[in-house]
Order: C-alpha cells, then sequence, then structure tokens
C-alpha cells in the first residue's frame, strides 16, 4: 500500500466560534443568576430560579447549538477517498449472527483494506472461512486476517495500528452495519486539516416497535440510549466541538495520530491506569474510544460529529441482562473518564462549554435529585398556586423527550412507551 498522504491543511476557527462557548456560559447563567438574587425578595423563589437555571441552561444551549451545527459537505476532489482507509475489525464472534453483514457493509465501501483481529486459532479458521467466503462474493481481495493469545479490544487495535499505510484508519465493532455511501460522508469533515478525528451517527436497530414486552422495552431503551447521544455530539459539535467521546462502534482517525504524534500511545492505551494510578493497567478492558478521544484532544486534534444520514450507523443493542451490564459499565466511565479532561486547564479553556455542561454536567446529573428539589422549591414559595405546580411538572416531563423526539418520528407507535423512558431516566442517573 502507498504511504499516507500529508494531511491537508487546517482550517482556523472563526472569531465568533472560538467566543461562543464563552458568550453562552455568560448569557445563560450570568445575568439570569445575578438578576434573581438581586431583584427576588422571597428566599423559596430564589432557590427555586436558582435551580431551575442551573437546570436548563445547559438545555437551551444544546437547543441552540444544534440548530447552528452544519456537517461537513462532500466535495467534488476530497483530500482523502475510499482508498486511503484501512479498517481494523476486532472480533471474538466471528459465527455470531451480526458479524457477517457487519463486514458485508464495510466490504461494499471499498476501503483498501480490512484488518480482522481474533483471539486464537480456533476463531482464526473460523474468521478465515468467513471473511473468504464474503470475499469471493463480492469480489474484495483488501481483508487480511491476525490473532492474539488472549481477548482484548485494546491489544487487538493496537497489533494493528502499526500494520496501518494509509491515510486514515477507521476502527468498527463486529456488530455495527454501515451504508453504501458511509466513507465518503465520513472522510468530508477531514478536508479540514485540524479534524483528527469523526464521530459517527449511531442507531440502534428496533426490532418490535409498539410492543410492550420486556425485550421490546429495553431495546427501545437502548435505541433511545444512543439517540441521547447523537444529540449531546451534535450540539457539543455546533458550539465548541468537546465531544465527550468518539464511540468506538465505529471511529474514524487520522493515521498520524494513531502512530505518529505519540509512538507510545498504543502502549499507553493497553496499560492505563485510573484513580491516581491505583487501577486499571493491563488488565483494563472497556473505554478504549474514551482513551483515544482524550489523547486526541490533549494533542490539539479537532473532533467533528458527521451528522448525516450517509455517516449513520446501525448497530443491535438492547439484549437483557447484556444491556444492564452495559449500562453498568458506562455510568462508571462517566466517573473514571470525565474528571481526567476536567483537570486539564488547557481543555477547560479550548472547550469551556462542553467542560462544564458536559463534562462536570455528567457527573451531577442526579435527575430524580434535581427534580425533586425542583419541585420541592416550587411548593415551598408563599402562595404557589396548584397549577403553576402542575405546569412545572409538565415541563420537566417535556424536557426528557426533547432529545429522543427523532425516534418517535421514525416510530410512532412507541409514543406510548415515553413513561418507561422517563423512568429509566431517573434510575440510570
Amino acid at each position: 500500500m502507498p504511504p499516507p498522504l500529508p494531511p491537508p491543511p487546517a482550517k482556523k476557527r472563526s472569531f465568533f466560534s472560538r467566543c461562543l462557548p464563552f458568550i453562552l456560559l455568560l448569557v445563560l447563567l450570568a445575568p439570569s443568576l445575578t438578576c434573581t438574587w438581586l431583584f427576588i425578595n422571597d428566599l423559596w423563589t430564589k432557590v427555586f430560579f436558582t435551580l431551575f437555571i442551573l437546570r436548563y441552561a445547559r438545555l437551551v444551549g444544546h437547543i441552540l447549538g444544534s440548530w447552528v451545527y452544519r456537517p461537513s459537505e462532500i466535495v467534488p476532489d476530497p483530500a482523502f477517498k475510499q482508498e486511503d482507509v484501512t479498517v481494523i475489525l476486532p472480533t471474538v464472534d466471528p459465527q455470531g449472527p451480526d458479524f457477517r453483514e457487519c463486514v458485508l457493509s464495510i466490504m461494499a465501501n471499498r476501503p483498501a483494506s480490512i484488518l480482522v483481529v481474533t483471539v486464537g486459532a480456533q476463531l482464526r479458521e473460523q474468521c478465515k472461512a468467513v471473511v473468504e467466503s464474503l470475499s469471493n462474493e463480492v469480489n474484495y481481495k483488501g481483508a487480511y486476517l491476525a490473532a492474539l493469545p488472549e481477548a482484548s479490544k485494546r491489544r487487538q487495535v493496537a497489533h494493528a495500528v502499526p500494520k496501518i499505510r494509509t491515510a486514515v484508519t477507521v476502527l468498527a465493532d463486529d456488530h455495527v452495519f454501515w451504508p453504501e455511501e458511509f466513507l465518503p460522508s465520513v472522510l468530508a469533515p477531514l478536508n479540514d486539516g485540524s479534524v483528527g478525528m469523526v464521530a459517527t451517527k449511531k442507531r440502534v436497530r428496533r426490532t418490535t416497535p409498539g410492543n410492550w414486552g420486556w425485550s421490546s422495552l429495553v431495546n427501545f431503551i437502548a435505541c433511545n440510549y444512543l439517540q441521547r447521544h447523537n444529540w449531546e455530539l451534535r450540539a457539543s459539535s455546533g458550539i465548541d466541538g468537546g465531544l465527550f467521546v468518539i464511540s468506538g462502534r465505529t471511529a474514524v482517525y487520522r493515521t498520524e495520530f494513531l502512530q505518529g504524534t505519540n509512538p507510545n500511545l498504543m502502549e499507553q492505551l493497553c496499560s492505563e491506569k485510573f484513580f491516581f494510578g491505583l487501577l486499571g493497567g493491563t488488565g483494563l478492558g472497556p473505554d478504549d474510544d474514551n482513551f483515544l478521544t482524550r489523547a486526541a484532544m490533549k494533542k490539539g486534534w479537532r473532533i467533528f460529529f458527521q451528522d448525516t444520514e450517509d455517516a449513520t450507523i446501525e448497530t443491535t443493542l438492547g439484549e437483557w441482562p447484556k444491556f444492564g451490564d452495559q449500562l453498568l459499565r458506562w455510568a462508571r466511565t462517566t466517573f473514571r473518564s470525565n474528571p481526567v479532561m476536567l483537570r486539564n486547564p488547557n481543555f477547560l479553556v479550548s472547550y469551556a462549554w462542553s467542560a462544564f455542561m458536559v463534562y462536570w454536567a455528567a457527573l451531577v446529573n442526579f435527575a430524580l435529585l434535581w427534580d425533586a428539589a425542583l419541585i420541592f422549591s416550587v411548593i415551598s414559595i408563599e402562595n404557589v398556586l396548584p397549577y403553576q405546580i402542575a405546569l412545572l411538572s409538565v415541563w420537566i416531563a417535556c424536557t426528557k423527550v426533547i432529545k429522543i423526539l427523532p425516534h418517535f418520528y421514525r416510530y410512532p407507535s412507541d409514543i406510548p412507551l415515553v413513561i418507561f423512558q422517563i423512568l429509566f431516566g431517573y434510575v440510570h442517573t
């Protein structure tokens, strides 16, 4: 394969885009909180408005961010094309129900190479049989196999990265499905030489819309879990680009970042520690995507979320009890990963909005406590009327649906299930 191409020139961020995060923080918080404590006499009214502002300033900012966001457009002469891409595909289940469709969808995009990394001789032979069969079926010649002695996604990725000879690397899970024009869309943001990583839009396959059975409810909640992620990523990308994670389901990287900017990056990926270096190490399995996101931001690479239909991957999610274990792991990730970035002064300055309204907010996002405090404070206000309490309750419920409206647009029969999504939000946070 030819050596990687040099990156295109970086585009400078406009003065307005650099100032927008600080403007939003100041406009949404400073005047409203100041007026609350200067011009309102009743203590409980002050408490209520303070809680209300702190609770919903983030929502208002994210609505604005989602509105101003624009995806990168595909240009006639892009910096990178499909032949500039290598896909790393770790797997431990080559005979699973999704692996075959996953590989076919990747091959349909015609990347230069697909490196499938599995575990052990037996799985390697199973992978070989599946991949060779699919390669012959679609006349694809760029699939290669490797196997490690033990299962570890981090080490499987680290094993493949040094072998990349293309300018762009895509890391993908073995249960994701790409649309046919996926690569041209996700490569578009890399026309900006300052962008080092591209996040993709994610969508869970809805199995039984409108069904009230347990498995259907779990799948429904899983659909909305990733839909909420899409909302957060779009809004953050529109404001300051401080995305909280580039999901490992499918993530696009400049090979220069993975191989060159830090020669020890893969070693650090495989030996990451947390909690003051006391935990983790070679046994840490999850959060590889969080690690790479943090590493890219620390090196000054910009991250972009490409929100288009062609950049939307589908995945399977929502099988119990596996999904319950994933939720617990993701909750732990927040408290393990976010404090690392919040201790970085450069991050706080460069991504002020995301630092406080995404990273910090996730650490204190105890929805039940916030909403209970709002209800209690408004009830404690002298002469408050019952309809005002009812209006607040309706407002609280409606704000929990804004992020997942696209799901209900696609599956209107799921609208009656919204109560379960609200209850899940309280339990999960």
